[in-house]
């Protein structure tokens, strides 16, 4: 599996609240840096999980993957999501492993 699919079946563990699958995809030093409002760094598996799962409780929230564009490398993609109230966000996941090492997301309406 490459960096794409891993991301792509990340995002569906991800819309599916698939916790236990969503997690394999992460980096032991997995580290998200989180701009809207205000910044926020989550830094570890664990605070990541945390940090996710917090963001969906009580809500149905579901989001698409509108683009993808991929470094030449492969260990750089970055996202253009949009969820179904219509928030959007770009979101950049660098891969370290197999897994996701580093995510900047930024929220574009907040």
């Amino acid at each position: 599996m490459d960096n794409r699919d891993i991301l792509y079946t990340f995002f569906k563990a991800e819309n599916e609240r698939n916790w236990e699958l969503y997690k394999q995809f992460l980096h032991p030093e997995v580290c998200w840096e989180l701009f809207s409002k205000e910044k926020k760094k989550i830094v570890g598996i664990e605070n990541y999980m945390k940090t996710i799962k917090n963001a969906y409780l009580n809500t149905d929230s579901k989001f698409s993957c509108i683009d993808m564009q991929i470094s030449k490398s492969g260990n750089r993609i970055a996202t253009y999501l949009v969820n179904n109230f219509g928030v959007r966000s770009l979101d950049i996941f660098d891969f370290k492993d197999g897994k996701i090492y580093r995510e900047y997301e930024f929220i574009l309406d907040w």
